[in-house]
């Protein structure tokens, strides 16, 4: 029997991608540990419900959050497998990867042949996400060494020959493969259309760019920079190509060593990056999210009526922004998927408005609400809708975060609680002047300092600055 342990976090997006693709296995003998991490979302929750469609899969809950090698052991002294493996709740198996395991167990190092560069990154992360018992720790380390020294060799450009093409701007003979980590046939995620919005920007000076979704990540692509965009997913790098990560969201995820793998990393929060500067060693630079004008702009639409307006989809949790507003003397109008259970059927207008569609809905509301995620509010991430609304010359409310006051110079309001909220929704239905006024000022600022294009000339003049 197998022993499949997964440490799981706030992962309520992918959990269920990850356990079905273990029970759905051809080789059928094994057991699914799950330790839950004192997750805050509803990760918990869907792994209740596993639970009750197949016995063999086990939950274990920690009081409080103890971190990855804590539920790593964890998992190790409860398992009762001849082998056992680990798997990040955010990834899944391929069909017969259970069933290679078990037929490769004893012999699997001695193996494995790489023809190809791709066949050695496809064949190390199988092993490495699969092969962390204390056995195979040598084998492990090994693996990497040869992993970088093969890497390195057969690279198609030497990294200085890259940075020399970015200064002479040869940018026609650079190729860039953005990372997202939208999953395979998704149409809606956020991640989709901020990696095309880059993309774009990217093609406007020569560049050659593709957008590669989270199952495209190692395909076979001669490419010269991986940038990736990290939310809930990390990469395992490719060390004959420039690595660039833009830290868009969830700091808390990423460590040290995560970042360490990197030429370079832009964070999406100037007080974060400034903090991991003398933290880690890499080069770090602070690059705020952003917005493309050419999707975000004013235009109202006479048959949209939407008073104040939330955008946006349940996370699994009851979102405080809504809750408040929903203590207040006013009505909102929210799109977005899984409110039903939250909020009355009233308030919900639709699950989703197509992409091309939002501007006119934030154009034709009078205030829109907006929130952050708890981390990215502690450490001043600030949203990309605070970009995309602005540009569209929209009056926001937003959660508390500095950079309401430093970054857009106080055009977006805050507030504190329900009773703020009220007071200040209140005031800016009667104030249409100020709400016109704060918003033509935000997006002023966003048009001159916010853009993609602003963005790709900032991650230029970083690479340009690199060393090897």
């Amino acid at each position: 029997m197998i022993s499949v342990i997964i440490p799981v976090y706030n992962v309520e997006d992918y959990l269920h991608v990850c356990l079905n693709s273990v029970l759905k296995q051809s080789c059928q003998d094994f057991e699914i540990i799950c330790i839950d991490d004192a997750s805050t979302d509803s990760s918990l929750e869907i792994l209740e419900y596993f639970t009750q469609k197949d016995s063999r899969i086990k939950v274990f809950k920690n009081d409080t959050k103890e971190g990855l090698e804590f539920c790593k052991n964890k998992g190790l002294n409860i398992a009762k497998g001849e082998t056992v493996i680990f798997l990040n709740a955010n990834e899944w198996l391929s069909f017969n990867a259970l069933e290679i395991l078990s037929q490769k167990s004893e012999s699997i190092f001695e193996d494995i042949s790489f023809n190809k560069i791709s066949d050695f990154r496809r064949e190390f992360s199988r092993i490495e996400q699969v092969l962390e018992t204390d056995n195979y720790k040598k084998e492990i380390k090994k693996l990497k060494k040869d992993k970088i020294s093969l890497q390195k060799k057969l690279g198609q450009y030497s990294k200085p020959d890259v940075i020399k093409k970015i200064i002479n701007k040869d940018y026609s003979n650079l190729t860039i493969a953005i990372k997202s980590p939208h999953p395979k046939g998704t149409t809606h995620w956020g991640d989709l259309f901020f990696s095309k919005a880059l993309k774009k920007s990217f093609e406007k000076l020569g560049f050659n760019v593709i957008v590669q979704e989270r199952e495209q990540w190692y395909d076979d692509e001669e490419i010269d920079i991986a940038f990736v965009l990290r939310g809930l997913v990390d990469y395992n790098v490719d060390y004959s190509n420039i690595n660039l990560m833009w830290n868009i969201s969830h700091p808390e995820m990423i460590s040290k060593e995560e970042y360490e793998k990197y030429d370079q990393v832009f964070i999406s929060s100037k007080r974060y990056a400034d903090k991991l500067t003398n933290q880690i060693n890499t080069n770090v630079s602070s690059l705020l999210q952003c917005t493309d004008p050419e999707v975000f702009y004013p235009e109202t639409d006479n048959n949209i009526s939407d008073e104040i307006l939330f955008v946006g989809i349940t996370r699994g949790v009851y979102r405080e922004i809504v809750r408040d507003v929903l203590k207040t003397n006013h009505e909102v109008s929210v799109y977005g998927m899984g409110w039903d259970k939250y909020i009355d059927e009233k308030y919900i207008k639709g699950e989703f408005i197509p992409n091309e569609e939002l501007h006119k809905y934030y154009s034709s509301c009078k205030i829109l609400l907006n929130d952050h995620w708890e981390d990215m509010r502690d450490e001043d991430f600030p949203s990309n809708r605070l970009f995309d609304a602005l540009a569209c010359g929209t009056f926001v409310i937003s959660d508390k975060i500095p950079s309401a006051e430093t970054l857009f110079e106080g055009s977006i309001i805050t507030y504190d609680d329900a009773d703020d909220l009220n007071e200040k929704i209140d005031y800016y239905l009667a104030h249409e002047d100020e709400r016109v006024k704060l918003a033509e000022k935000g997006r002023k600022i966003v048009l001159e300092n916010h853009t993609f294009d602003k963005r790709v000339e900032e991650i230029l003049s970083a690479l340009c600055e690199l060393k090897f």
